[in-house]
């Protein structure tokens, strides 16, 4: 390998870890670690035909309108654009809510950028494939 392909192996892998980073404080709604791995200025176009910021979709799992009770996340393809890099992938979840519980097979794309010295997500599009009712949980 050259210096080159070591450097972006290694990029790859930095970014392979933030993306579970972000996929377990999502399931786990741990605002602390959400409120470090996005960018202030975020922005996250959702299944729900939402398009929030980090704020928004902060006090939205503060107030329990987002509980995901799994989320796996299986990142595809990761690609260097200058600062950026863009992560596209699938996910299954399972969404928790007052009125039904979903499970959600979804397609997604995200942007990192390494902002004083961190790497934070400060895009995000997450398209919708299937929704199920999930299994039954003992």
């Amino acid at each position: 390998m050259s210096a080159i392909s070591d450097a972006n192996a290694e990029l790859h892998k930095t970014i392979e870890i933030m993306e579970q980073r972000e996929s377990q404080a999502l399931r786990d709604a741990d605002i602390s670690a959400l409120q470090t791995l996005w960018a202030d200025d975020l922005v996250v176009n959702s299944t729900a035909n939402l398009i929030a910021g980090k704020q928004i979709l902060l006090e939205m799992f503060r107030q329990g309108r987002i509980k995901l009770r799994t989320h796996q996340r299986r990142p595809v393809r990761i690609i260097t654009f200058g600062k950026a890099v863009v992560v596209t992938g699938n996910e299954v979840s399972e969404l928790i809510s007052e009125t039904a519980d979903f499970k959600l097979f979804t397609s997604y794309m995200n942007v990192w950028m390494k902002r004083k010295g961190d790497w934070q997500l400060v895009a995000r599009h997450v398209g919708l494939i299937q929704r199920a009712k999930p299994e039954p949980h003992e």
